[in-house]
């Protein structure tokens, strides 16, 4: 039986998922390079694939940027063809941004082995109840820095 306390087991935890993000960010640098984008690029196409497109605007909400610097973002991304602007079908007036099938073709190149690799080891290695916590403390942890995030943001 362990003699480790709570305490521990989060300090543990904590500096586990440090090393993660740490690694995370390496590979995201190496992806970035790969697809001739920069890092913040990169993050601004997580998030429109991540929600299905958005505006400019909702994109600069979701990024910290301002809005010049998510219309250079934007700009770059097409000028690559991996995302474009839509006029709303509802509000002509209304653009949104998407990605494009170019970016699923090279991001699938990149990320399709680590996700083919997640899934097996990950279903191998945890049942279902110990997924759903992993996911419970990843959302905890993200709801956690966003919160701390605001807490810089807000303090000048």
């Amino acid at each position: 039986m362990s003699r480790e306390t709570k305490e521990d087991l989060i300090g543990a935890l904590i500096a586990a998922y440090r090393e993660n993000t740490s690694q995370e960010s390496a590979f995201d640098a190496l992806a970035a390079a790969k697809l001739g984008v920069s890092l913040t690029d990169l993050r601004c196409l997580d998030i429109v694939q991540h929600r299905g497109g958005l505006t400019a605007g909702e994109l600069a909400t979701a990024s910290g940027l301002t809005t010049g610097a998510v219309t250079a973002v934007i700009d770059r991304l097409e000028r690559l063809g991996l995302a474009r602007r839509v006029r709303d079908e509802a509000d002509r007036r209304k653009v949104n941004l998407e990605v494009t099938e170019r970016h699923y073709e090279l991001a699938d190149r990149i990320w399709g082995p680590l996700m083919a690799d997640w899934q097996r080891t990950l279903s191998s290695r945890f049942s279902a109840d110990d997924l759903a916590t992993i996911t419970e403390f990843l959302e905890t942890a993200s709801a956690l820095a966003a919160r701390h995030g605001e807490r810089i943001r807000d303090s000048g």
